[in-house]
């Protein structure tokens, strides 16, 4: 438990750390770029991480899991994610005029150009990151994710303020790549260097299938909106769907990827110990989880056109209502974001392919008939679309971890009393300060603090399993300040 508390403190360091400085990023390129520059960029990035799903091939997530890691299964893994890398690579080079083609705009041609090396380059890293992850060496992770991301923000606000345009994003993404890949091949196991071995795929084959396959999807799904939109209300439209979308996964990339990332391993390490320990885990995961994500996600359904407007500037208030409806959104899809760490650690990745294959139609349908209307019906069908996968994805639990509906309930009780006691001392705030003639841009900071005031207290007021975890990360980020 120490180990994974340790783990835990490092990968939300690195998050916290990182999106901050993303953050700062987006703030200075939104009032550098428009957003039909930023659209351009999010088109492609979309696909490319529709693509990145087979450049992969479930790699990473197959040497997490594999209890009995040989090296002929890593030279295996080695060959198969270079070889799909690289095939990717190529097919997205010969395809990229007639992407730009079809949404009429050749600016994506030069940014797909740019963003076809990372594919190149990508399998240099890939496996050797999958192994820190395994041996859960997150402080070193740490080191890698945090250089990286220094070097891709300092690079696109350099490049965007010189007038590179969109294309300063593109040779950011790169700049990061190489970095990361530099890092990696210096900090991976030394026993790890192998060569790849083609003749060892077969080791790889059936997992990366059957994994590969339910990302695709589930990759499509959340990007899916991003190839309409382009096509169906062009390329400013996009950007500002992207922004409010962006505004979300400010928090799934802070804190979700970061909980995830170390979720993979310690759900895999749990189950092969004891079945029963995981459920215990994973019902204290979703507490925990619930009591971050409902609370962030409530204050920016109720304050998205505060938030945007100091992040971003009047140009972007476009995306607040959009913001507004994807948070609601996001209350729904907070519950279950665990849900597929848990199958994979048992090996249920064919599960895991069953669901996506169910959501994927409801969602991409939805898309599709909505975009008939405004971009906000289209964001509009993600609250139905995670509505469902929040239902199938706890049925498969009730099967395979006897986590029933009940205990979704019970786990998430006193999330939910901690969201409501939030919700009602931000309004509470917001109407008092509202009388007092302040600012929108002050009104949003004292809000903030009174609701973030609001969350500690009725944390500790309830016993919620959170504090037991806030206590340990000081503890541990004292422990790494008398280290330091």
């Amino acid at each position: 438990m120490a180990s994974l508390r340790n783990s835990l403190f490092w990968s939300l360091g690195e998050k916290h750390l990182g999106q901050i400085i993303r953050l700062i990023s987006a703030m200075i390129l939104a009032r550098l770029l428009t957003p039909k520059e930023i659209g351009i960029f999010s088109l492609c990035a979309a696909l490319l991480a529709v693509a990145s799903i087979f450049r992969d091939f479930g790699v990473s997530e197959y040497i997490i899991q594999e209890k009995n890691l040989t090296k002929e299964k890593l030279s295996g893994a080695y060959a198969l994610t270079t070889m799909t890398a690289w095939l990717m690579a190529l097919g997205l080079f010969f395809s990229r005029d007639m992407f730009a083609s079809f949404y009429n705009e050749p600016a994506l041609i030069d940014v797909l150009n740019i963003l076809c090396i990372n594919f190149v380059i990508l399998p240099l890293a890939s496996p050797g990151f999958a192994l820190l992850n395994r041996e859960m060496q997150f402080r070193n992770i740490f080191v890698v994710q945090f250089s990286s991301t220094i070097i891709h923000a300092v690079t696109a606000v350099a490049l965007a303020f010189l007038g590179f345009s969109y294309m300063s994003l593109a040779w950011a993404s790169l700049t990061g790549i190489v970095i990361q890949t530099l890092l990696i091949m210096y900090y991976r196991p030394r026993d790890s260097l192998i060569l790849p071995n083609p003749l060892q795929i077969a080791h790889v084959w059936r997992f990366g299938i059957m994994f590969s396959s339910s990302r695709a999807i589930d990759s499509f799904n959340r990007n899916v909106h991003e190839f309409v939109i382009g096509r169906q209300f062009g390329m400013e439209a996009l950007g500002i769907f992207s922004r409010a979308l962006g505004l979300i996964n400010l928090f799934w990339n802070n804190v979700t990827a970061a909980v995830t990332r170390v979720a993979s391993p310690a759900f895999a390490s749990t189950y092969r110990d004891s079945e029963e320990q995981l459920i215990i885990l994973y019902r204290k995961a979703v507490a925990v989880f619930t009591v971050i994500a409902w609370p962030f996600f409530s204050f920016v359904a109720l304050d998205s056109e505060r938030i945007i407007l100091l992040l971003f500037g009047d140009q972007w208030l476009a995306a607040a209502p959009l913001a507004s409806i994807l948070a609601i959104s996001a209350l729904i899809s907070s519950v279950f974001s665990m849900a597929p760490n848990a199958l994979i650690a048992m090996g249920h990745v064919k599960r895991r392919l069953q669901i996506s294959l169910l959501i994927a139609p409801v969602h991409i349908i939805g898309i599709g008939i909505a975009s008939l209307f405004t971009t906000w019906t289209v964001a509009a069908v993600w609250i139905f679309s995670w509505s469902v996968a929040l239902m199938l994805y706890n049925y498969h639990l009730s099967v395979t971890l006897k986590f029933t509906y009940i205990d979704l309930v019970k786990s998430t009780l006193c999330s939910f009393k901690v969201t409501l006691i939030t919700v009602l001392t931000l309004f509470a705030t917001s109407q008092l300060l509202g009388m007092t003639g302040l600012h929108d841009l002050l009104l949003l900071p004292l809000e903030a603090c009174a609701a973030a005031l609001a969350w500690f207290v009725s944390v500790r007021l309830l016993k919620h399993p959170v504090q037991e975890e806030i206590m340990n990360v000081y503890i541990q980020f004292r422990s790494a300040k008398g280290e330091a």
